[in-house]
């Protein structure tokens, strides 16, 4: 019975969140983020230039080359580019109300100093709420910052400042974080940017070789698109790393967060199938569009039935414990 308490105790503990961005960090980091943000629209602007103009306007000869290629990309850019928008102007989901101290309690609570008065602050609050995750002192997970019990899965962002649900990253490409309400944009607009990239860099290599050949005299346009072969076929390699990860991450129902910190388990792992609808939802004819279709409120999450027998004995476990210390 104790080493099975002690397995249920290491399975429901979080580990500790530790900042590691200094306040005077942050200002910079947020205006970093922008200009991050700036260049790769600029970036984007000109491989769209370089595409249509130099390379389907004034290189492919074939009218109905032209016409193909130029469908098929500006369908790709469209699709990752409203990806793309979706994943920036969505404002992270925080937690709601309810896991925000009363102002009575708030207010015991800073001006208390005992660690065991602040944790039954926190216990008698956390009984009404879905909470079962804890730090590894056992302890619910409070953020001062915020001045909320913290949901299941919630973390803090040291850059946004701010707790968000089910965090997976802060994005400096994005200039915002990555969490529940923009994850699904965020996987899509991945894959079409992926996508994208391959058409784009196959494409600007058949009219590389057209030049390298001699099939067409040189003109102005071969050095850009020879550029734009070069900068499609190397964003195609880092964004098939990227979606690699992620994509395992999906089927496995974690985070990246979870992931790198190896805080994660199978509690939330439901089966390729429902994993993956908690992250595109149950239509799926909204699975390949840029809206939100997730399934769930960000702070409750569906869990296997071996979790659920873990927690009903460990639940029964501090029962008995209670009563046999009464």
């Amino acid at each position: 019975m104790e080493k099975e308490e002690k397995d249920i105790r290491i399975d429901m503990n979080d580990e500790e969140e530790t900042d590691d961005i200094n306040a005077e960090d942050r200002p910079f980091i947020r205006r970093f983020g922008k200009i991050m943000l700036v260049l790769f629209i600029s970036l984007l602007a000109g491989c769209y230039y370089i595409f249509v103009v130099e390379l389907c306007i004034f290189t492919v000869q074939l009218l109905e080359a032209k016409i193909t290629f130029l469908v098929i990309f500006h369908l790709l850019f469209l699709l990752c580019v409203w990806s793309y928008l979706r994943t920036v102007m969505t404002p992270p989901a925080v937690p709601p109300a309810k896991f925000r101290l009363s102002e009575c309690d708030k207010q015991r609570y800073l001006s208390e100093r005992k660690p065991e008065v602040l944790q039954e602050i926190l216990v008698r609050m956390a009984k009404d709420l879905p909470i079962s995750t804890k730090d590894s002192k056992g302890a619910f997970r409070y953020c001062d910052t915020c001045q909320l019990l913290k949901p299941e899965r919630c973390h803090h962002c040291p850059v946004c400042d701010i707790c968000i649900l089910k965090l997976d990253h802060h994005c400096v490409f994005l200039n915002n974080c990555v969490g529940f309400s923009n994850y699904k944009s965020f996987l899509l607009c991945v894959v079409y940017a992926l996508l994208l990239c391959l058409f784009t860099s196959a494409v600007s290599l058949y009219g590389s070789i057209l030049f390298w050949t001699h099939q067409l005299p040189n003109t102005q346009s071969k050095v850009p698109i020879i550029v734009l072969f070069s900068l499609s076929t190397l964003c195609c390699v880092m964004l098939l790393l990227l979606l690699g990860i992620h994509f395992h991450w999906a089927v496995d129902n974690i985070t990246s967060r979870e992931g790198e910190s190896g805080t994660w388990n199978e509690r939330y792992d439901l089966g390729l199938s429902k994993n993956m609808r908690q992250v595109f939802g149950d239509e799926k004819k909204y699975w390949f569009l840029p809206v939100f279709s997730s399934l769930g409120d960000g702070y409750t999450f569906p869990m296997t039935d071996a979790t659920k027998d873990i927690e009903k004995k460990a639940a029964a476990v501090a029962k008995d414990i209670t009563e046999s210390q009464n």
